[in-house]
């Protein structure tokens, strides 16, 4: 079974809209992939939720928490010494205890929309990458 890293970006779009995306949860939902991710994207994905410009309403928001806390398992976030030891690794510092969450998960990929995380490391993928594995495994 494929173990998926999932940043903010993918989950919110996977839990708003149909497409890739919200595929990963689908196979999710039937167990045949495992969705991780850390608090610190949790918590961006909450906010963002919150955000005038989605005008969600408040059972809207409820749903789409209720699939995240049913299908995502949540890590702890990297230690603050861990993140400051690897400053500089990415150029968005943002992006740290998604890249140091993901190495210590130890999760087959990264999945993300995030174009300076696909340039920069070794098993970062995007969703529809992320699909065509997935489908290959299967076969």
């Amino acid at each position: 079974m494929l173990r998926l890293f999932v940043d903010a970006n993918t989950l919110i779009s996977g839990l708003l809209f149909s497409g890739n995306e919200s595929q990963l949860f689908d196979y999710a939902r039937l167990g045949l992939c495992e969705l991780l991710t850390v608090e610190h994207v949790r918590a961006e994905v909450r906010r963002i939720l919150r955000e005038p410009r989605l005008s969600l309403t408040p059972q809207e928001r409820g749903r789409a928490l209720r699939i995240l806390s049913r299908h995502v398992t949540v890590l702890e976030d990297p230690s603050v010494e861990k993140l400051r030891g690897s400053r500089g690794r990415v150029r968005d510092t943002h992006d740290l205890p998604v890249v140091i969450g993901f190495e210590e998960s130890g999760c087959d990929y990264l999945v993300t929309g995030d174009r300076d995380l696909l340039g920069q490391m070794q098993r970062v993928i995007s969703t529809k990458r992320a699909l065509t594995l997935f489908r290959q495994n299967l076969g």
